[in-house]
């Protein structure tokens, strides 16, 4: 998604907290090994340092969003979607060209 189209969000992670990093996860989502906790933990702090490419860390832990209110006035959810695709391939060719 192209940069002024995403917010990124600084969080604390809740193990930085109260000792445990759940991340709101239900117990099958952690159940037979597979840690979407830890998953979600290591996401968050990867993407606060990439977050900011040439300089030190703002956030120890960042979360992406993205305005759906234009959804509101136009509920075409897939054109919505394929138009943000198209904007991206744009960019990429464009970056791609130069």
């Amino acid at each position: 998604m192209p940069g002024g189209r995403r917010a990124g969000l600084f969080c604390q992670l809740r193990g930085e907290v109260d000792g445990g990093d759940h991340a709101g996860v239900f117990e099958s989502q952690i159940a037979g090994g597979k840690r979407s906790d830890l998953a979600v933990a290591g996401r968050r702090r990867a993407q606060a340092t990439f977050f900011e490419s040439h300089a030190t860390d703002r956030a120890t832990a960042v979360t992406f969003a993205m305005d759906l209110t234009p959804l509101i006035a136009n509920p075409d959810i897939v054109g919505r979607v394929t138009g943000l695709i198209e904007q991206f391939k744009a960019d990429v060719e464009r970056k791609l060209r130069r």
